[in-house]
Order: structure tokens, then C-alpha cells, then sequence
């Protein structure tokens, strides 16, 4: 990797001066991002948009259906790792991007990173702790190994000389889904009964419940006649566990149905996911447990992308085992996590 970066960095000679009066467009690379990544990374979007800049978004095809409505920008680029940067260029033949914006630090993609910027060929290019490599015109110098991700964006609006607003993440639901999703829980909410949402399983198994947590979960709350829990996720995962009284599992199957649901609930339960994210938006109150998963070795997970809001819970599994995937949530005592929901319900009476 290192010589790779070398030889795509020594045809840059010079970095180029940073005149943020003189740029119209931004396009921000978020190619191997996921829909967390994406939610959070709209503050930043917007509050560009909102100072006359177009954002572009560089992704890749999974996660680019957020971009279509859900998330505004002004043009999407996809960026496919199976093929040629030679696709990301044609894309670019009408498009001038003038700034490109990195917010990830060095680390196994930086290769694929580095070709992106290099097709994009931008006046100017920021990121964060790249120093070393030429392409980088700014590196910001960025070593707040707690502080909350959001805060790269707001270094990056002070860099451009556009005043930061509190951090806000703002999406947009489809209209269909969320009447549909009205009507679905209109049974529910005409009850006077309060919606909890369940999300048991994270992008890995090491930040996922497991069966038998999420069964002793389930019968827990299963005894609130005045509680409906709808288990959310994505439907290969979800689809085995098993309904119990007052327990529904989700049968919308768009994300964007999800987003809903967390919208008109009560109180979520999650571990560490864009449920959060979703969650914080609303200032939902929240429970949800984070593994203690240190990011290139050096970024505390359980702060870095923790839910950032006062209306939030967040219970930290106790392994501390200080690697790149964090502890087994699997091994969370849950007697820890249901004492802390029978305070939250009580809460509701």
C-alpha cells in the first residue's frame, strides 16, 4: 500500500492554495461508507448546499438509493471497487468538481481514495492527517480521539469559512412510506398504546444480540399490555425470531419504512447502527449498547459514533478488549440492559 501511494502521489508536484471564495462545487468520497456514515455526513451536506455550493457524493451502488430523495445533493457518482476508475471518469466528463472533500484518516482503503481524487483531478483537495501525500492540497490535523465524528464536518465548514450550526442530520421520507407506515400503526397509536422499536443486529455478529438475548428481551417486554415492540432490521435477519404477545416483527420491508417507525416511537433499542443516527434525528429516547470497538487504533468507537444526544442511553459491553471488531455483545450481562428499560417504561405510566 505505502509504495502504491508513493507512486500515485509523486505525479502531484505542488499542492495547490486554498481560495474557498473561488469554488462552486464539492463532491465528498463515500465510497465504502455505509447508511450511518451517510445520515451523519448530511449535516455537512447541507449546510454546503445551503452557502451556494453544489455537492456531488461519491458512493457506491448499495447505499447510493439515499441520495435519490432521502438525503439531497445535487449529483451522485458512483464509484465501483470490481471496476476500472475508468467508469468514475466517464461520469466526469460533464462535472467540474472544485474542491473534493476526504473525511477519513489513512487506512486500508486510502489506495482506492487516492485514485478517486486523481480521477476527480479537483483545484483543491482536504483531508484529515495526510500530510505525506500530495494529493492532499489541506490536511487537517486531527488527533480528538473521543470527540463525536460530526465534529470533522464542522472543521471542514470553519476551514471554508462558512459558520457551523449545531449538528443536525437532515433526510427527507418519502411521502408514501410514511403514510404507509401511519396507517400501519394507526391500530396501535388509536389504543393509546406507546411503539417501541427493537433492533437487535448490527453490520457484524460481535456487534449483534444474540438469540438468546434478544428472546429474553422480547419476554420482557412481551408483559406491557400497554407496549407495542415492532423488531425492526434487515428481513434475512429478522425473519426467524419468533412473534410473542405485544411483539411485532417488522413486515415493511423498505428502509425507509424503518425510518418511519423509529419517527412515531417512544423509546428504541439498538446496538451500534444507523438505528442510532436514525433515533437522534427525532430525539427519541434511546437505549442502546455499544462494544468498545477502537477504530485504526486509536478512535474510541463508543464516542466516535456514539448517538451524540442528551435523550440517549448508551450501555457499554464490559470485555474491553481494546481491537478493531470491540467486544461480543453476546457476552453483555442483560440483566444490565432490562433493569434500565424497566426504569424507561415506568417513565411512561
Amino acid at each position: 500500500m505505502a509504495i502504491k501511494l508513493a507512486w500515485l502521489n509523486r505525479k502531484k508536484k505542488v499542492r495547490s492554495i486554498f481560495h474557498p471564495d473561488e469554488y462552486h462545487s464539492v463532491a465528498i468520497l463515500m465510497n465504502d461508507q455505509g447508511i450511518g456514515d451517510a445520515i451523519v455526513t448530511s449535516y455537512l451536506i447541507k449546510s454546503l448546499r445551503e452557502n451556494g455550493l453544489k455537492v456531488y457524493v461519491i458512493v457506491e451502488k448499495r447505499i447510493a438509493f439515499l441520495f435519490e430523495h432521502f438525503i439531497s445533493v445535487d449529483g451522485v457518482l458512483f464509484y465501483d471497487r470490481k471496476k476500472s476508475i475508468k467508469q468514475l471518469k466517464e461520469q466526469l466528463q460533464s462535472t467540474r468538481i472544485d474542491v473534493a472533500i476526504d473525511l477519513v484518516d489513512k487506512g486500508h482503503n486510502s489506495v482506492r481514495r487516492c485514485q478517486i481524487i486523481q480521477a476527480i483531478s479537483p483545484l483543491h483537495t482536504i483531508g484529515f492527517n495526510q500530510e505525506k501525500y500530495k494529493l492532499y492540497d489541506t490536511s487537517i490535523s486531527y488527533h480528538e480521539y473521543t470527540s463525536h465524528v460530526s465534529t470533522r464536518s464542522q472543521k471542514i465548514l470553519q476551514l471554508m469559512n462558512i459558520q457551523s450550526e449545531p449538528i443536525q442530520y437532515y433526510i427527507n421520507i418519502p411521502t408514501d412510506n410514511e403514510q404507509f407506515v401511519r396507517n400501519f400503526i394507526k391500530p396501535i397509536i388509536e389504543s393509546n398504546r406507546k411503539i417501541i422499536i427493537f433492533n437487535p443486529y448490527g453490520s457484524n455478529e460481535a456487534r449483534s444480540f444474540s438469540n438468546y438475548q434478544i428472546d429474553k428481551t422480547l419476554s420482557f417486554l412481551s408483559q406491557y399490555d400497554d407496549c407495542t415492540t415492532i423488531v425492526v432490521g434487515e428481513p434475512n435477519k429478522i425473519s426467524h425470531i419468533e412473534a410473542k404477545k405485544n411483539i411485532i416483527i417488522n413486515p415493511l420491508p423498505s428502509f425507509f419504512d424503518t425510518v418511519a417507525l423509529v419517527k412515531y416511537s417512544t423509546l428504541v433499542i439498538s446496538v451500534d447502527t444507523s438505528i442510532v443516527h436514525i433515533a437522534s434525528i427525532y430525539n427519541i429516547r434511546m437505549i442502546c449498547v455499544y462494544n468498545n470497538r477502537i477504530i485504526d487504533k486509536q478512535f474510541i468507537n463508543n464516542f466516535v459514533w456514539g448517538p451524540n444526544y442528551s435523550n440517549a442511553i448508551q450501555i457499554f459491553t464490559n470485555d474491553n478488549l481494546g481491537t478493531g471488531l470491540g467486544d461480543p455483545i453476546a457476552n453483555l450481562d442483560m440483566s444490565i440492559m432490562l433493569e434500565q428499560l424497566k426504569l424507561e417504561i415506568k417513565n411512561y405510566k
